[in-house]
């Protein structure tokens, strides 16, 4: 939890206001002590006399004063720091500030807190606030103290992914100083850091380092540290100096254009090793970059090389730049304070309060495996969307979705079949059976009747008639009628007969032999069992001489009709004619039939159907209008005469005739009519668009049925990918789109409306796809995996 603590004084007050999540804050005042300043400038006097040689300020600077030899300043700085401490924490224990102090505790007691300090003006920064141990004798999860400057950005520099760590080291004017240690602290961890050094050089220009300094901070190729050591100063009205050459020195004003180009490639974290930035990280932090690491104070030399040596060694072993300074500020308290006494108190972290705390990532393999793997929360999140995606109600469920969608983009676009449909349905519907008397007990169908129809689809020069009805029965007094209709079809005009049956152990159980109606050498036969929603395909190697699905073996008799090659239906034939049909499409030139005739379930759909999934079996394309696919023709109407002009050239004209009843309950009759009890979602959508006219309350199977006779006929297959499939495949995409992409934007929003545009485009080329391609790819479960690693990224950049 991030909490933000303002702390402001005015003339003898201090202001304190914590302020936390989107509303909460606490304010209260207390009287700022006169001893406390004394204490301090007690301790400075001291520190500055005690370290009076080889500091990394310039001479002159504020609180720098020359020392009196004969005095033992070690001891004084000692004794100074305990009254400072001592009137610092005495100050911070009064009663005003109870309610922040039992604030931040609280919270601290459940989860780590992340509290930033800002100061001003800044007399108040100088203070060691670091070492406010809140609440430490509670227990409880630690406060992470950072400092942040009065104006903070409205956003933090973005996490860069690269390879090595890049760390730019500009090594400033020696003059007295050793910054030797320093160069080779950095070369140390060359197996870990890429360093590139800059600094002066005897005989070199001073203009011309200025620049190349400037120059070199701007580097496209972009740096992930910022590393200066040398002298340094503060100053208010330029941001502070960095002595880069004798007589030179370059303010962070001048390089402030150079800095910004920097931390937009990428820069996170600097470290002046130098004296006095507080003026120069307040500057960092407004510019945009998200941490630094000054000295508050003027360092001495020494001082400067041991933080530096353990600094680099806690990076070295992948801390964080927060535990690192912790760790340096705890061996010179704990290791040097007899060498270095109160050097502890000097250096200071600030940070956006957005930021992550800077670390050097961890190589290898295992690291960088560790980086794509999910987190808890993100493998929680995967596993539900993939179990969701093998869930087959889930699928259906989907995938109506996903038409619906479909039909919405056709609808769209205008990508719509031009030419006029092949198959036209002969429906017995309601208005059929009002005319018709012998209609009223509608189970089972009244044979006679069906014969009427045939007589008249022939008289209207139908050459392939499919009968949806399952006539599997004990005979009845009308099967003669039938029967005879059949054969005068058959005998005076060639028809084609196919018949539905239903697949039962493998075997298809169809027309009732005891009732002679038809025989096989002249008449077929067709299962139309099928999944909801899916198509019919033959698997078999020997392709539909044992069993062949109805709408497969109507579009394979079709196609045959237009060949004018044998076999034909011929009552005087001897053997079956559906094997010598399979026999002579398979050597068959006619490319449409060779197309047919190559269809085949994969052996994937046939053992992902063992357990009721239905992957890679193409789909009934509901995202066609039913007007494009079949044309509705009234039995009442074809056998009372009433056929228009272009009703009766679509039955002479059409491919296929299907005759089938809408509303047909009888047992065993109409398959996928047990299936279908509901309109699709995708058929209501063109029914409201007047996209299929003449139609029933509730979409039959045989209307299914016509839509998989056009499918084979214009080879329309539309095959799903399944769903798990693409969840599986965007769950190893996406890490790198998450590491490589969107860690490189710099705020919510662009991450956001990122996201929205990656989601929004896969869906637009999906659905292309399924026009283009017949690749059918589900959208939002896929779509839900980008979101699972984005949404991270998201939370931990900078809202803007």
């Amino acid at each position: 939890m991030v909490y933000q603590l303002n702390i402001q004084k005015i003339q003898d007050v201090c202001l304190f206001e914590l302020t936390w999540g989107r509303t909460q804050r606490l304010k209260t005042q207390i009287p700022y002590p006169e001893k406390l300043e004394t204490c301090y400038r007690q301790w400075q006097r001291a520190y500055l006399n005690f370290y009076r040689q080889a500091l990394r300020g310039r001479a002159g600077v504020t609180g720098q004063m020359v020392a009196t030899a004969t005095v033992d300043w070690h001891q004084h700085l000692v004794d100074a720091e305990g009254q400072l401490l001592l009137e610092f924490h005495r100050w911070l224990r009064q009663g005003e500030l109870t309610d922040i102090r039992r604030t931040l505790i609280l919270a601290a007691k459940t989860a780590p807190v992340d509290l930033f300090l800002t100061c001003n003006p800044i007399e108040m920064a100088r203070l060691p606030w670091e070492t406010w141990e809140i609440g430490a004798e509670y227990g409880g999860a630690p406060i992470r103290m950072s400092r942040s400057p009065v104006n903070i950005p409205v956003s933090a520099a973005p996490m860069a992914q690269r390879g090595k760590t890049r760390v730019l080291a500009i090594i400033g004017e020696e003059n007295n100083l050793n910054l030797s240690v320093d160069r080779e602290a950095l070369k140390a961890l060359e197996h870990l850091l890429d360093v590139t050094f800059i600094g002066w050089t005897p005989g070199q220009d001073a203009a011309a380092l200025r620049t190349a300094i400037c120059q070199v901070i701007a580097d496209p190729q972009g740096w992930d540290v910022l590393f200066f050591a040398g002298h340094s100063n503060e100053a208010d009205v330029v941001a502070g100096h960095i002595y880069v050459a004798p007589n030179t020195a370059l303010s962070i004003h001048e390089l402030k254009s150079y800095l910004q180009a920097a931390q937009a490639n990428g820069l996170q974290f600097a470290l002046f090793n130098s004296c006095s930035g507080i003026t120069i990280a307040d500057a960092l932090i407004e510019l945009g970059l998200s941490q630094v690491a000054i000295m508050r104070e003027p360092i001495h030399n020494r001082v400067a090389h041991a933080f530096l040596l353990t600094f680099l060694q806690s990076l070295a072993r992948h801390e964080d730049a927060h535990s690192a300074l912790q760790a340096a500020c705890r061996h010179l308290k704990l290791e040097q304070h007899l060498t270095f006494p109160s050097a502890h108190l000097v250096p200071s972290l600030f940070r956006h309060p957005d930021s992550v705390p800077f670390q050097i990532p961890e190589r290898g393999w295992r690291q960088e495996l560790r980086r794509w793997l999910p987190g808890k929360r993100q493998a929680i999140a995967l596993s539900s969307v993939f179990l969701l995606s093998l869930i087959p109600g889930v699928q259906s469920a989907l995938l109506s979705g996903r038409l619906l969608g479909q039909a919405m983009y056709r609808n769209l676009t205008g990508q719509m079949p031009t030419a006029p449909p092949e198959v036209v349905l002969i429906q017995i519907d309601s208005d059929s059976r009002q005319a018709a008397p012998e209609l009223i007990d509608i189970s089972p169908i009244d044979q006679s009747y069906l014969a009427r129809v045939v007589d008249r689809l022939v008289d209207q020069d139908a050459d392939v008639i499919g009968i949806d009805y399952l006539l599997d029965l004990y005979p009845t007094e009308q099967s003669p009628i039938l029967a005879e209709t059949l054969r005068s079809a058959v005998s005076e005009a060639n028809t084609w007969l196919v018949f539905s049956a239903r697949l039962e152990n493998e075997q298809e159980q169809g027309v009732n032999p005891q009732a002679e109606i038809i025989d096989s050498a002249w008449a077929l036969e067709g299962y139309t069992n099928a999944p909801r929603w899916y198509m019919t395909l033959p698997w078999q190697e020997a392709i539909c001489q044992t069993t062949c699905p109805f709408g497969f073996l109507l579009a394979l008799t079709a196609q045959h009709k237009r060949t004018d090659a044998a076999p034909t239906p011929e009552l005087s034939r001897q053997t079956a004619l559906r094997p010598e049909l399979v026999r002579a499409a398979s050597v068959s030139g006619h490319a449409p039939i060779q197309t047919l005739i190559q269809r085949r379930l994969s052996l994937v759909t046939v053992l992902a159907s063992q357990v009721g999934s239905q992957s890679l079996r193409p789909i009934l394309d509901f995202s066609l209008p039913p007007d494009r696919v079949f044309q509705r023709v009234s039995a009442y109407e074809l056998l009372d005469g009433t056929l228009d002009e272009a009703e009766a050239e679509a039955i002479a004209n059409a491919s296929v005739v299907l005759v089938g009843s809408l509303l047909h309950t009888e047992d065993r009759v109409d398959q996928r009519w047990q299936e279908l009890t509901t309109t699709p979602g995708t058929i209501a959508y063109w029914r409201r668009w007047g996209r299929d006219i003449g139609y029933e309350p509730i979409f039959g199977g045989v209307e299914s049925l016509a839509y998989e006779v056009h499918h084979h006929l214009r080879s329309h297959l539309v095959t799903p990918v399944p769903t798990a499939w693409l969840v599986a495949l965007f769950a190893l995409a996406a890490p790198s789109l998450s590491l490589y992409g969107l860690s490189r934007l710099s705020s919510r929003q662009q991450v956001f409306y990122t996201l929205v545009g990656i989601s929004v485009g896969f869906g637009i080329v999906s659905l292309q796809t399924a026009v283009s391609m017949g690749l059918l790819m589900p959208w939002l479960l896929p779509g839900a995996v980008i979101w699972i690693y984005g949404l991270p990224v998201i939370r931990r950049l900078p809202k803007s």
